[in-house]
């Protein structure tokens, strides 16, 4: 399963300490039961987080965190926006829902959790909101997330 995180709680995922909400997510990422995923505008407000951007880049070589394609992100993030659906200014977070797959998404935005959780922007399943640690039972593995870029000679 796949993971989006919000910057909103970006700090608090990935900076020590990290907060109670947050422990159950990066215990998963240890036990390596499922990915992080992020691309387009996300990418960039994730790296103005510098233990985000630091967390991520490991994450990423050991296979745990899956960096979609801009361009797909960007285009998508294009027609989220030109649908007129969306009540925050985050389309680029539902376009990396509807590139990736995933369907869980970590954040406080109250009017971004509106927009994950309409099934005319995210479907087919849809979309989940992680807010506390009492939701990790959302944190279970699923196969509709990418996997890691495949390697030339794989």
């Amino acid at each position: 399963m796949c993971l989006i995180v919000d910057a909103n709680r970006a700090a608090d995922t990935f900076a020590a300490p990290v907060s109670p909400d947050a422990v159950p997510v990066v215990q998963w990422l240890l036990r390596k039961d499922g990915r992080i995923v992020y691309g387009g505008r996300l990418t960039v407000e994730l790296f103005r987080v510098e233990p985000a951007r630091r967390a991520l880049r490991e994450l990423k070589r050991a296979g745990r965190a899956v960096e979609l394609d801009y361009d797909a992100v960007d285009s998508e993030t294009e027609r989220v926006s030109s649908t007129g659906l969306c009540v925050s200014d985050d389309p680029h977070i539902i376009a990396v829902a509807r590139v990736s797959g995933a369907r869980v998404l970590f954040t406080s935005d109250s009017d971004l959790h509106r927009d994950f959780k309409n099934p005319r922007l995210v479907n087919g399943p849809r979309g989940t909101i992680y807010q506390s640690a009492k939701h990790a039972d959302l944190l279970r593995h699923t196969a509709i997330c990418p996997g890691p870029p495949s390697r030339p000679g794989r």
